[in-house]
């Protein structure tokens, strides 16, 4: 049992309303329901009643969340009487994928502890899977991913884009391409990453029919050693041929959008650090492109 089960009960209790209750904290309807389910398994109570038609408190949940109610204020004046100690700092949970913000990420920071020099970042690897969901469940505050169109319950600020490569083994004709025709890539094997259909259309294009039974990766970092491994091609970005030199692997230009690299938070998560880190996002991108 922790604070933020106790702060999800109580919202449950007002809202009588899974999804609303949810989005009250910023997550999804399954996390937050996993995480009632846990308080009660605690407490071994049950707190709700849940039908299809209706969530109601169960007697011991009203004596619950009136206590729950009492301990959340203490633990407010609590936190109000820490935030007056000139040294209090914050943390933000950061998810980052792959190379992140690359060399942007110095310049971010700087803009980012100007405004709000008392704020920690934490570091979390996130994986093509997760990039978005981490973020929308509340397992990370702020993420660094692929931009792969919009998403509800998100919103994204782009930071740069990085042109369309094809990965190849150096042994391979056509590692001498001065550019791959896609018109060509059902000819080829390919390697795949774990994603959605959906992202995989976006960002892969045709390519993604031929990856059914492929080999996948987690991670960018990854996919240059799957190609030197397999023989196959894969699709990443130019960038990635500077931050993830291999040997024996080459990169070769492709048709196609380029990689966008965004930063992602809640749509609606209005808490000031988040807005500090998303300002600095904005300034630093802003620069990059006119300088």
């Amino acid at each position: 049992m922790d604070i933020r089960e106790l702060k999800y009960a109580v919202s449950l209790a007002e809202e009588l309303h899974f999804g609303r209750a949810a989005r009250r904290h910023f997550i999804s309807e399954q996390p937050f329901g996993k995480r009632i389910r846990t308080l009660e398994k605690a407490l071994g109570v049950q707190l709700f009643e849940r039908t299809s038609r209706r969530v109601a408190l169960t007697p011991a949940g009203t004596i619950v969340i009136a206590e729950a109610r009492r301990l959340l204020a203490s633990a407010d004046r609590i936190a109000a009487l820490a935030a007056q100690s000139p040294d209090v700092s914050s943390r933000l949970t950061l998810g980052v994928l792959g190379f992140g913000a690359a060399d942007m990420w110095p310049r971010i920071q700087e803009v980012f502890s100007a405004e709000d020099p008392h704020t920690r970042l934490d570091y979390v690897d996130l994986d093509y899977s997760t990039q978005h969901s981490s973020v929308r469940d509340g397992l990370v505050d702020v993420a660094i991913c692929q931009f792969l169109g919009d998403s509800e319950g998100l919103q994204f600020d782009v930071l740069f884009e990085s042109p369309r490569m094809v990965m190849a083994p150096s042994s391979s004709p056509l590692a001498a391409l001065d550019r791959f025709d896609l018109r060509f890539a059902d000819a080829e094997d390919w390697v795949g990453v774990t994603s959605s259909q959906e992202a995989m259309r976006y960002w892969l294009g045709s390519i993604s029919t031929q990856l059914r039974g492929a080999p996948t990766v987690e991670r960018p970092a990854a996919l240059p050693a799957a190609v030197a491994t397999t023989g196959r091609l894969a699709v990443y970005c130019a960038t990635a041929a500077v931050l993830y030199p291999f040997p024996g692997v080459s990169y070769i230009p492709v048709e196609g959008a380029p990689l966008e690299v965004a930063l992602v938070t809640r749509t609606g998560d209005d808490r000031p650090a988040v807005q500090a880190l998303r300002r600095a996002a904005r300034v630093t991108a802003r620069t990059e492109h006119h300088s």
